[in-house]
């Protein structure tokens, strides 16, 4: 696949069909993410990934967490809460593996912690399109939950690192047709 038409026909998907993304192809993807441009060769992103295997054990402990939270909740926030546990159940029930995402931070150089950010989020990107040209599909997430301190435990985020992003990643229930809503004339100015 081109990249132009990778780029064109990545879509987010939200659920997916079921099946492993084998280890191979999580390799694959993750040399694809450390291509991404990044100031000073920091190389600040870190990629952990969580095994079609222990997907369970991942749901288990978001439906925890999650719990954790319900403690003492009005009826409207039990309502919202047992719709969130539904939706991330059925989700990782049909995910196929997902990657973390996090980039090591700077807090003494804001600049280049804005940089490395930048960067990281290129290398999700590059993640994205590369499992897109494979057939996969894709979900970029940044939900509370599943970046909270229990959550970063399950997945092993070292200290000094920030989660960018929660790749759910899987083979499609039916392909998404995208569009853009401004014309490349609205959106670019000559200088």
């Amino acid at each position: 696949m081109h990249v132009d038409e990778a780029i064109r026909s990545r879509r987010t998907h939200k659920f997916f069909a079921g099946g492993a993304v084998d280890d191979a192809t999580l390799r694959e993807l993750v040399d694809l993410g450390r291509w991404a441009p990044n100031h000073r060769f920091t190389e600040p992103w870190r990629f952990y990934a969580v095994r079609h295997a222990r997907l369970p054990a991942m749901k288990e402990a978001v439906l925890q967490s999650l719990d954790a939270m319900a403690k003492g909740g009005d009826a409207e926030s039990m309502r919202k809460l047992e719709q969130k546990r539904d939706k991330i159940a059925r989700r990782l029930d049909g995910t196929g593996a997902v990657l973390v995402v996090t980039w090591r931070r700077k807090p003494d150089d804001p600049a280049e912690d804005r940089e490395d950010y930048a960067a990281t989020a290129c290398a999700v990107q590059n993640v994205l399109l590369g499992a897109a040209a494979r057939g996969l599909v894709s979900l970029w997430s940044t939900g509370g939950v599943l970046m909270s301190p229990s959550m970063r435990e399950f997945y092993g985020v070292g200290a000094g690192e920030d989660v960018a992003a929660i790749v759910f990643l899987g083979h499609p229930q039916a392909r998404l047709e995208g569009r853009r809503y401004k014309s490349v004339d609205e959106v670019l100015r000559f200088v």
